[in-house]
């Protein structure tokens, strides 16, 4: 598992529209262009907010990414507590 490879496809989906095209369009493509791990390709398709989070990828990039999914801020929250 490599929380950078998993932080790389958050940060250019995050700021690179075609990059963002891509991902829609595939996910799990996107996901295995970058290396990601089974495990990992699924928290991302499926946006497992509270996976990503214990994952350890920075709150700063899984809040933007999470925004462009539509989820709102208390549903995010909610997520992040999901494990506690």
């Amino acid at each position: 598992m490599s929380v950078y490879r998993v932080q790389k496809l958050i940060q250019s989906v995050n700021r690179d529209a075609q990059a963002r095209e891509r991902f829609f369009e595939n996910k799990d493509a996107y996901a295995k262009e970058l290396g990601l791990t089974d495990d990992e390709r699924l928290a991302v398709a499926e946006l497992k907010i509270n996976a990503l989070y214990e994952m350890g990828v920075h709150p700063l990039l899984l809040r933007p990414f999470t925004i462009i999914h539509g989820v709102s801020e208390p549903d995010y929250l909610t997520a992040i507590r999901e494990g506690e």
